[in-house]
Order: structure tokens, then C-alpha cells, then sequence
């Protein structure tokens, strides 16, 4: 079949001729027929160009029959060869059904649809070819001129778009309606862009909920942002937020102790670069902005706090009066923010807040330091925090529900019951906050309403019962209005605009499952099969088309939960969110118990219950991908480095260890040193992602048998799939195992089996159909935003 892409087509077939220009011997009026076609037509070809150019996405063996050039005065011919090359005709020509008609599988989806001023302006210039007669009547009854198209690139870089609105703006301005909750049933109906999740106000009903208001105006927003980013970004500010202390004075260690850790590393003596190898030990970023600690012999308060520099994940707490008190806290960036490159190597690099931190093993510190980190535990019991370095389990809903909710139940057996038989989540990569004000829902699988603040601060909660609840519900408006004023920061590299913007067109309107690409996973059940339909759309061009999103204010917005099986990627955390833990859930003070109600679409609690789910499977959240390329590795889990192995699913590792930062000279082998997060030297441009070392089954750190299997290395192993099965019985057993006591136990946990419970690489598969060269401009497109 003869396909005419703006992306991709098959046009194989014979040579065609050139030269005519329109003229025929009975008498064409060549020049009219050309005058028009500038005015009216050729404005319009410059979307097929992005394409159909030599070097192009279509320019491939299939695609050859429909060329066109960087020079547009070569337009006209080059359309007339086309047209001869693919049988003439007029309506039934590929130059017409291709871009207009769906049911031709246009790559390049459907940018001239039938009646439109392309279409009818290119059908009066092929009726005049065809039929050189009728040229005089088709010229006087189809006068149009073309509206050139919308950019292909640009990008919101995420936030909250109430902070671009108030770009510029007086205090008193009032704020438009929130984008995200446009996000409600019925919304983008039979649209490109499908969502099955919707918008939940939680605050609805203030006298019940007991919290701030969101912002009403430019100024509310800012003074709301700027009490959240006091709160949250830590850096010794005065009421800098800390894990199980809200902002009070105690923190989780003392800097005595903190000062002495190095002694766990088995040094000699305290070594001059301590502050950066603490950052590379517990995997945090080392940010620019003062953040300090006292020295040993330093009174913080002759000091300003101290000459020491802390990494992001800790912050020297305050008084009553406002004076140090030489104690650390530990903070949300230990899990939520790490480093790309620095800030010599574009704007708003070095230490990121929120852009899912893969580097955290900041368990090790409380295992160093012979205890935890959690106040009020008599017997030290560190936190092991994840399987491998850079992953958590932060949403292990029954650890959560049973240590911190304070409501044990326990005369309850069904509850004993979920504790102890419902599955364990597995390892997780937590979201990147920049996306926050894109998405309706929160979490990998939509466990909560966006609008249900509390859950953002559950490890800030100083104690639980009325004094503590009472803090976060004091608190959480300001701190999640910071959080979504992110950005995304924008690409330090060159980025090839061109392929960028086929990748535009590509990521827009290629259908995955369109006939003949035999593409194996199932289609969702809505959108228009690109990636857009998932993830939301971002173009200019396709933001602004009604066939995209029902409004412009939806740009970006993400809201499609991906059923289980569709998806395929590792089931372990959608399962772990079983009906029992959604259940119980929902009398959680975090999950705004306050709201329950018969109606669905009123409900604001546990939003993966049967019966606000109303036969939506539950599946994983498609995210927004603002900042997409920072934000590796990639999947719930982080199972797959880069987002070329994404597109490719065949490329994936099934055990990989990500490189390292290089010691000094001199404490080669001594130190153990964090991710490598220099951009020049370990970021890979051309896959997205962090660099990494592939590793064969009985290298140094992997065990043959248990951890996977000589024979067949992407096979699990036997040993290890019975520890999966009893790890799937049982919430606990995954935390099984002793804490890391040597440097070597530390660097093997850098290791990513996929083989392991909760870290398989599988699924997201569709993207298998796509061709080198379409990946490739996918990826720089992702570059863009």
C-alpha cells in the first residue's frame, strides 16, 4: 500500500517526471495554476517538510515517491513529480488520503483533514492537473489563503502554569481556574490525548479539611511559595523542615556525631574534602547555596551556622529564638532532589531540587553512625532504604499505615491480614516534583488525589495525633505551592532543531498500532495511539488543536493510569495497592478521610478503590515528561537507565551498574564514591540517560544461581524467583538482609539485577515498532522539553 507520511510512507515504485509545471497541450493556464499554488498551497507544505526532506524521517526506501527540498521554490515541481509518481487522480491520491483520511495510517496523523483550506487548496491544484479544462472554474470558486502552522517546539518546562500567569503581574491579579482540575469525566472525549484519572478538589468543604485555602491571586501564590520553599529547601533556613520533626530545634543527629563519621570509613584521619565525599557516600547533591554545619572546636553561632557546607539532604536547624543549635536534620531532598552536571554547564544545574533523586543511599548514614534517624527509636535501627543504590520504598502502604498512621487496629484480622500477606511494593523511583502541577493524581499509580496535599509531608510529621496532624495541615499548602513552582530545566546540549522537530510529529500523531506495524503489546483504549495519548501533548502546534485537548490549559497535563497489563512493566507496586490497602487506607489521616462520599467523583480519599476506580483497572500513571531527560533512570522502578532503551526495548541490561564518580589520586580505593553526575563526562547525549557498565552473570558483586543464571543471562533465576515468590507473600521479607558493613558491600549495592523482586526491566513495549531513525528524533524532541 502506498502511504504518504509527513514522518514516514511507502511511495516504492516507479521514477517520476518532472518539468511540466502544470502545462498540458490543451492549453492549462500553467502560470495561474502556479500562482495560486504559492498562495494558497505551498504555505501549508512546510509541515510536510519537516519530514520529507533528504535526510528526513521519510526519507527511506518506502517514502521516496513523496520528496520535497529545504528550497520551497521547488515546491511545485516537486509536488507535480509526486503526483505523477503516485497515479494521478485527485481525491484518490495518496498526496490528498494520506495526510486527510485515518484510515490510512499516516505517521504524521492527520494535519489536512478533509474540507480544510490544505486540503481544498491542494485539491483545486490537482484538479487543475487532472483536469486542465476545469482549471479556470476550481481557480475562481476556491480562493483561500493558508494560515501558517504553530511552532513545533516549545515547552512550559512544567511547574504550575498560575506562575507564568503571574509573570509580570500585580499582586492583586486574580488567578484563572487550576488546569488541572479541567481534568473531570467526559473531558477530551474521542481527543488524541485520552485521561481516565480525574481532578479531586480535597477542599472542597474547608470547615471539614481544616487547611489553607489554595492561592486566589498572583500575590497569595507567591507569599504561599515562598513560605513552601523556606520550609523545604532546607539550607539552614529558619523553619527548614526535617524528617519526623516538622521544623522544631531537636533534628535527627548532632553535628559532634555527624563530624565523626568518617571514622566509619575506616580513614586515618578526617579528610579535607569530607563535606564532598559525605555527599558521594550518601548519594546527595552538593548544592551552591550556603548550607552549613559547625566544624569540630566551631560555635555555630559565632560561625553564621559553621564553615562546613552540608549536602542537600541535610539542614542545621533553629531555636525558639532563632539561634543554631549545631543539630542536623534530614530532609525530603534525600530522596527527592540529586545533581545534574553544574552550574557552569547551564542554567539551573548542579543540585536539582525534585528531579527524582537516583543517587540516595542515605540509609548508610544511619548505619555509619550506629543508629537511625527516626527520633524516639531506643535501639539503633537503621534504615535500608531500597535493594540498590538510588531506589526507595517510601510507598510501602502497609509499613505506612501501620507505623505511622496511628490506628494499628489491632483486634482487627483483616488488617493483620493486609499487613502481613499483602505484597511489598519493591524498589521505586521517586516522580520528578517539576511534573506536579501537570498531573491530576499522584504517585506511580494514582493512590492519591493530586489536591490531597498531606502525603507530600507524612516523614515531616513530628509525632502522630492532633499536634502532629495539626502541623501538616498548618503547613502543607505552603510547601506543595513551592513544590509546583519547579522547572524543569532546560538541555545544556546542542540539540539538532530539525530532527527535534520530527520528533515532534513523530511523538504527536505516529500511531504505534497502526495496520502493519504488527506492534505486540495491546492498545489502550483511548487517544490517538502516539505517545502523546498517554503522556499528554506539548507542541504549540498540537497544544492549540482542538483534536488534541478540548483546551490550551491542558498542555502537558498527564492523566492516563495504564491498565497493569497493558503496560507490563513490573507489577509488584500496583499489586502491593491491593483492594485491602485501599481500604483501610482511606481512614488515614493522609488520605483525607474527611472527604469520603457516595458520590465517585466527590471522594477524595484512596482513589484506587473499587468503587471510585468504576472499572478502570489499576495500572501505572503515564507521567508528564517535562525535564524527561534529566530525570533517569527510567520506569517505577528505575529499571532501565536511559530513554533510548525505553523506545528500544531490546537494548535493555539485565544487570547494569550505573559509573561512578572518580576518587582522588590519593584516596583511590579508600573512599567510596557516589553516581558519576558530570554531564560532559558521564551523561550519554545520544541515549538520554546516565552512563553505565553492563554486566555478565558471576562478575564481582553478582552470585550465578541466586542473583541470575550463567546459562541465560536475561532468565531468573531459580533460587531468586522462589525468594520473589515468599518477598510477593509478604510485606516484610523484602527488608530482610543486613545493612552494608563493608566499602565493598556498598559499591555492590550499586548493582541493578533485574532479576531482583520489584526491579524488572519488562514492559512498555510499544515503542518496539518504531525505526532507528524515528527513535532518534524522539529522543531529540524529548531534548526540547
Amino acid at each position: 500500500m502506498l502511504l504518504l507520511s509527513a514522518c514516514s510512507g511507502n511511495y516504492s515504485g516507479g521514477t517520476a517526471t518532472s518539468g511540466n509545471n502544470g502545462g498540458t497541450d490543451s492549453g492549462t493556464p500553467s502560470k495561474t495554476v502556479q500562482e495560486f499554488f504559492g498562495k494558497s498551497a505551498q504555505t501549508n507544505l512546510n509541515n510536510c517538510r519537516t519530514c520529507h526532506v533528504p535526510g528526513g524521517v521519510a526519507d527511506t526506501d518506502e517514502g521516496k515517491l513523496f520528496m520535497l527540498s529545504s528550497n520551497p521554490n521547488e515546491d511545485y515541481d516537486n509536488v507535480y513529480d509526486s503526483w505523477i509518481a503516485l497515479d494521478k487522480g485527485v481525491e484518490t491520491n495518496k498526496i490528498l488520503t494520506n495526510p486527510s483520511d485515518p484510515a490510512q495510517h499516516h505517521s504524521g496523523g492527520q494535519p489536512w483533514p478533509v474540507g480544510s483550506q490544505p486540503y481544498n487548496a491542494l485539491k483545486v491544484v490537482l484538479g487543475c492537473w487532472e483536469n486542465p479544462d476545469s482549471c479556470a472554474a476550481l481557480l475562481a470558486s476556491n480562493v483561500s489563503t493558508p494560515t501558517a502552522p504553530l511552532a513545533l517546539l516549545g515547552s512550559a518546562r512544567g511547574g504550575h502554569a498560575w506562575f507564568d500567569f503571574c509573570e509580570g503581574k500585580s499582586d492583586s491579579t486574580v488567578l484563572p481556574a487550576d488546569p488541572r482540575s479541567l481534568v473531570q469525566p467526559g473531558i477530551n472525549a474521542n481527543k488524541a490525548v485520552y485521561y481516565n484519572a480525574f481532578w479531586k478538589d480535597c477542599h472542597r468543604e474547608p470547615e471539614k479539611v481544616g487547611e489553607a485555602a489554595p492561592a486566589k491571586t498572583c500575590g497569595e501564590l507567591r507569599t504561599l511559595s515562598a513560605q513552601g520553599r523556606t520550609l523545604i529547601e532546607g539550607n539552614g533556613a529558619i523553619g527548614a523542615g526535617w524528617y519526623f520533626g516538622g521544623n522544631g530545634s531537636k533534628g535527627n543527629l548532632t553535628a559532634a556525631k555527624y563530624n565523626t563519621v568518617w571514622e566509619k570509613w575506616g580513614l586515618p584521619s578526617r579528610p579535607d574534602n569530607f563535606d564532598q565525599l559525605v555527599a558521594e557516600r550518601y548519594g546527595m547533591g552538593m548544592g551552591a547555596a550556603r548550607n552549613p554545619y559547625p566544624l569540630p572546636g566551631e560555635d555555630p553561632n559565632k560561625t553564621n551556622g559553621g564553615t562546613g557546607q552540608l549536602p542537600t539532604g541535610l539542614t542545621q536547624t533553629h531555636d525558639a529564638e532563632g539561634r543554631w543549635t549545631g543539630n542536623i536534620g534530614t530532609n525530603c531532598h534525600v530522596c527527592h532532589s540529586g545533581q545534574v552536571g553544574t552550574p557552569a554547564d547551564g542554567p539551573g544545574l548542579g543540585a536539582l531540587y525534585g528531579n527524582s533523586n537516583s543517587l540516595s543511599e542515605f540509609g548508610q548514614l544511619d548505619t555509619d553512625l550506629g543508629g537511625s534517624a527516626v527520633p524516639g527509636v531506643p535501639i539503633p535501627v537503621p534504615i535500608i532504604v531500597g535493594k540498590t543504590r538510588g531506589t526507595n520504598n517510601a510507598l510501602a502502604l502497609q509499613i505506612i499505615t501501620f507505623l505511622v498512621a496511628g490506628d494499628l487496629r489491632p483486634l482487627d484480622p483483616n488488617f493483620i491480614g493486609f499487613t502481613v500477606f499483602t505484597p511489598n511494593g519493591g524498589s521505586l523511583d521517586t516522580p520528578a516534583w517539576w511534573n506536579m502541577g501537570h498531573r491530576p493524581t499522584k504517585f506511580q499509580d494514582g493512590f492519591l488525589a493530586m489536591d490531597a496535599l498531606r502525603a507530600d509531608f507524612g516523614f515531616f510529621l513530628p509525632g502522630p495525633g492532633p499536634d502532629g496532624f495539626g502541623w501538616v495541615k498548618e503547613h502543607v499548602r505552603a510547601g506543595d505551592t513551592w513544590l509546583m513552582s519547579l522547572k524543569s530545566p532546560a538541555f545544556p546540549g546542542p540539540i539538532n532543531t530539525a530532527l527535534a522537530e520530527q520528533g515532534a510529529v513523530l511523538f504527536h500523531s505516529k500511531n504505534l498500532w497502526a495496520e502493519g506495524l504488527d506492534n505486540p503489546s495491546p492498545k489502550p483504549e483511548g487517544g490517538n495511539g502516539s505517545c502523546a495519548s498517554c503522556h499528554g501533548a506539548y507542541s504549540p502546534r498540537y497544544v492549540n488543536d482542538s483534536r488534541y485537548l478540548d483546551t490550551p490549559a491542558l498542555e502537558g497535563v498527564a492523566s492516563y493510569i495504564v491498565p497493569r497489563d497493558l503496560i507490563a512493566t513490573d507489577k509488584w507496586r500496583v499489586d502491593s495497592d491491593s483492594e485491602a490497602a485501599e481500604q483501610y487506607g482511606k481512614e488515614d489521616f493522609f488520605a483525607y478521610p474527611e472527604t469520603i462520599n457516595s458520590d465517585p467523583n466527590l471522594d477524595c480519599s484512596t482513589q484506587n478503590r473499587a468503587e471510585i476506580r468504576q472499572g478502570r483497572a489499576p495500572g501505572y500513571l503515564a507521567p508528564p515528561l517535562y525535564g524527561v531527560w534529566a530525570s533517569g533512570p527510567y520506569l517505577h522502578n528505575g529499571s532501565v537507565p536511559n530513554v533510548m532503551e525505553i523506545l528500544n526495548p531490546a537494548e535493555r541490561k539485565s544487570i547494569w551498574r550505573r559509573v561512578s564518580t572518580p576518587a582522588r589520586f590519593d584516596q583511590l580505593g579508600k573512599v567510596v564514591m557516589g553516581y558519576d553526575t558530570n554531564f560532559q563526562r558521564a551523561y550519554d547525549k545520544e541515549k538520554l540517560g546516565w552512563k553505565y557498565d553492563a554486566l555478565a552473570c558471576g562478575a564481582p558483586g553478582t552470585t550465578p544461581y541466586l542473583d541470575c543464571d550463567p546459562a541465560n543471562q536475561d532468565a531468573d533465576p531459580a533460587l531468586g524467583q522462589m525468594i520473589n515468590i515468599l518477598n510477593s507473600s509478604n510485606p516484610f521479607l523484602w527488608y530482610l538482609g543486613l545493612a552494608p558493613s563493608t566499602d565493598q558491600q556498598l559499591e555492590n549495592r550499586k548493582i541493578y539485577n533485574t532479576h531482583m523482586y520489584g526491579q524488572s526491566n519488562v514492559g512498555h513495549t510499544f515503542t518496539s515498532v518504531l525505526n532507528e531513525q524515528e527513535r532518534k528524533a524522539i529522543l531529540e524532541y524529548l531534548k526540547t522539553l
